[in-house]
């Protein structure tokens, strides 16, 4: 029933244009306002670059001190807007301030990039240590053949890596399938290489039990799996329920009348006052 459940409700979403709505619960007949800014443009799965969504006090900053060296009078103009026009000061910074909004989205990635390295050695060394040590016997001889064998221990290990923090049950099942597998790959080796038929025979009984255990951690590898879809639905649900109870107090009349007035007078200033009705 639940399997149904899930089937129906991700039809309905994909139905709907495949654009998943991240929404603040609230309750029925609830005449406060969600949590949320209606005027806030919804999540959608093809952004626009980070900058274009919103800008921190502290981000343009650093633009503004890039553009004081860069160009200084258009550093000036802008200090000036930010001061007597905030809205268009920051449409003015996303296109003036592109150079810099550039090399600060650069220095993030680059900053996670070896934030991530960083504590996927430190996992290497206590998960994997022999593959560890032997990278780093590379790393004051052979930079370059080091950086090579990085990448590959990441596109071998990443996964499990992710995982093991995210899930650990999973990452535990990933580190003992990975072995089975490496077992297997020897075992058939050596079947090729064998000449005897006794220790052929020897051999290929223990590579079904080998395969055997794997097929049991590819079933509870799945069984996982399914139960992160069952949470992923439980939480989908949730949301879903909330988003319509959000649409109910969004349709009251005063919660709108409320929230035109309120942005009225950020768009134009607070010190314009308007008689309403």
């Amino acid at each position: 029933m639940r399997v149904r459940r899930m089937a129906v409700l991700l039809a309905g979403i994909a139905l709907a244009g495949g654009v998943t709505v991240h929404l603040a619960a609230a309750q029925p007949n609830q005449t406060t306002q969600p949590k949320n800014n209606i005027w806030k443009d919804e999540v959608r799965e093809t952004q626009p670059p980070w900058w274009q969504r919103e800008l921190s006090n502290e981000v343009i900053d650093k633009v503004l001190k890039g553009m004081q060296t860069r160009d200084p009078a258009k550093a000036k103009q802008l200090i000036d807007l930010r001061k007597k026009d905030p809205e268009r000061f920051k449409a003015e910074i996303r296109q003036q301030g592109l150079p810099e909004l550039e090399q600060i989205s650069r220095d993030r990635y680059e900053g996670r990039r070896l934030e991530r390295t960083a504590k996927f050695l430190e996992w290497l060394k206590a998960t994997y240590p022999q593959e560890e040590q032997a990278l780093a016997k590379l790393k004051n001889g052979d930079p370059q053949l080091y950086a090579r064998n990085l990448d590959r221990l990441t596109n071998q290990y990443g996964y499990i890596f992710d995982t093991d923090s995210s899930n650990p049950e999973l990452g535990r099942v990933l580190k003992e399938d990975l072995e089975l597998k490496r077992k297997a790959e020897d075992l058939c080796r050596q079947i090729r290489n064998e000449k005897l038929d006794a220790k052929k025979q020897t051999l290929g009984t223990e590579l079904q039990d080998v395969i055997s255990k794997r097929y049991d951690l590819i079933v509870r590898r799945k069984e996982i799996a399914y139960e992160q879809l069952l949470k992923k639905l439980e939480e989908l649900e949730k949301n879903v329920r909330a988003s319509k109870d959000e649409m109910e107090i969004w349709r009251d009349v005063r919660i709108k009348q409320e929230n035109v007035k309120q942005r009225t007078q950020e768009l134009i200033g607070t010190k314009v006052r308007f008689k309403w009705d």
